[in-house]
């Protein structure tokens, strides 16, 4: 039988945030606020860096954490195929001002978002944690196979192996407690890519957690309504 992901999430109710802010004048530059207590959560969305995939199918999952007690800030970024340095300049400044806004942040970044909270932790200071779910870790080895219709080489638009500066694979932690949550079952970030970047993050003596969802697919890791959900909430109190 050939598994199916399950969307699901994406027919979920969008919750309103209590406003938006902005981090510069262009006009993905916003942030999403839901309003909890003094921690900062910093969300970051996926969708194999591509245009048509915006922060607002994180609505639920953030309003879920405000719920929580967390004052929770969901940022949007440009998604330029073939400048990807456009994208990392957002998410630097973006990470820059929120955290002299709101102090240091716990990341949590799904998918190109878990590739681009990594990407941060190298880059850009007022990061006190990182959770990355189904984080697109290995940049090279996503090119080389063509995942999802060559998303990597669309978002790069040169070769991964000439861009060791964009790819996990390469790039420190920087003592950053980090914890990967990865489903089994995933058919978009397949498993051994998770694999690949946790063996490598572990023989570099980096300060990384990994937990792997036996029957989970992609999807679920952004659902507040399925079984990843306490694993999620389990991670942030560490």
């Amino acid at each position: 039988m050939t598994y199916v992901e399950d969307r699901s999430v994406f027919e979920k109710p969008e919750p309103q945030p209590d406003f938006v802010g902005k981090y510069g004048e262009l006009p993905d530059q916003v942030f999403d606020v839901f309003r909890g207590g003094s921690q900062a959560l910093l969300l970051i969305h996926g969708g194999y860096w591509r245009p048509e995939y915006d922060r607002k199918h994180l609505r639920n999952f953030a309003h879920a954490f405000a719920k929580l007690g967390y004052t929770v800030v969901s940022m949007e970024y440009r998604r330029i195929p073939g400048d990807p340095d456009s994208m990392v300049t957002d998410i630097k400044n973006g990470i820059a001002y929120l955290s002299q806004k709101y102090g240091d942040l716990i990341v949590i970044g799904h998918s190109a978002g878990g590739h681009l909270a990594l990407w941060a932790a190298e880059n850009v200071k007022g990061i006190k944690k990182i959770i990355a779910l189904a984080p697109v870790g290995d940049l090279a080895t996503v090119d080389a196979r063509d995942l999802d219709k060559s998303a990597a080489r669309e978002f790069l638009g040169v070769p991964a192996t000439t861009r060791p500066d964009l790819d996990p694979m390469t790039l420190s932690l920087m003592g950053i407690p980090t914890t990967v949550i990865q489903g089994e079952l995933d058919i978009w970030v397949p498993i051994d890519i998770a694999h690949n970047y946790v063996q490598r993050k572990k023989v570099q003596g980096e300060p990384l957690t990994y937990v792997e969802l036996a029957g989970i697919g992609h999807f679920e890791l952004i659902d507040c309504d399925s079984v990843v959900w306490p694993h999620i909430v389990k991670e942030l109190s560490f």
